[in-house]
C-alpha cells in the first residue's frame, strides 16, 4: 500500500525575503557596531588645572603649577613649556611630584611626569629666571593616549614679564 498524502509545497514570495532582508539590516548595524563603540573609551581625568605663576623676586622663580582635578593625572602626561623675548628660558627644577625635564632648545622645555599625580595633588615647575627680566612663557599640557580632560580643564598657561610687572595666566 502507497501513501498518497502529500504535504502542500510552500514558497516564499519575493516581498516577504525583501522584507525580511530590511529588517535584519539594521539589526545586524547595531549588533556590529557595538563593539566598536565599548571599544573607544578613554579615562577622564577630570578638571585639571595649568596655571602660570610670577613666583616671589628673590624668592621663587617664575613658571607652572599644575594641579590635578578629581582624578589622579596619569605618568606620562607631558608640559611642554617655550619662551620668548629672551636668549634662554633657564633651568627647571620640579617640586611636589616626579617629572623629568629635557631641554629640547634654549627656549623650549619638555616636562614629563614620571608618576601619577594624585587627585587635588600640585606639582611646581620653576625656572631660574627673574622677572625683572622680560620675556614671555607659555605651556600646554599633553595627556597620554586612552585618556581625556574633562571639559572644564585648564589645559593651558603662560607668564609674561615686562621688566617691572609680571602677569600669569
Amino acid at each position: 500500500m502507497e501513501d498518497t498524502t502529500s504535504s502542500p509545497s510552500r514558497s516564499v514570495s519575493r516581498r516577504a525575503l525583501v522584507k525580511g532582508a530590511a529588517w535584519s539590516v539594521p539589526v545586524i548595524a547595531v549588533a556590529a557596531a557595538t563593539p566598536l563603540a565599548a571599544a573607544s573609551t578613554a579615562t577622564n581625568v577630570g578638571n585639571f588645572a595649568l596655571n602660570g605663576t610670577c613666583g616671589v623676586l628673590g624668592l621663587l622663580g617664575p613658571g607652572f603649577t599644575l594641579t590635578a582635578g578629581a582624578a589622579p593625572l596619569p605618568t606620562g602626561t607631558i608640559i611642554n613649556i617655550t619662551g620668548s623675548g629672551i636668549a634662554n628660558i633657564g633651568v627647571f627644577s620640579v617640586t611636589g611630584g616626579t617629572a623629568t625635564v629635557n631641554v629640547l632648545s634654549p627656549a623650549s622645555r619638555q616636562i614629563t611626569l614620571t608618576a601619577p599625580l594624585a587627585a587635588g595633588a600640585t606639582i611646581d615647575f620653576r625656572t631660574t629666571l627673574s622677572i625683572s627680566v622680560a620675556f614671555t612663557l607659555s605651556a600646554t599640557t599633553t595627556l597620554p593616549t586612552g585618556f581625556v580632560a574633562g571639559s572644564g580643564a585648564k589645559q593651558t598657561g603662560g607668564v609674561s614679564s615686562t621688566l617691572v610687572l609680571c602677569s600669569a595666566s
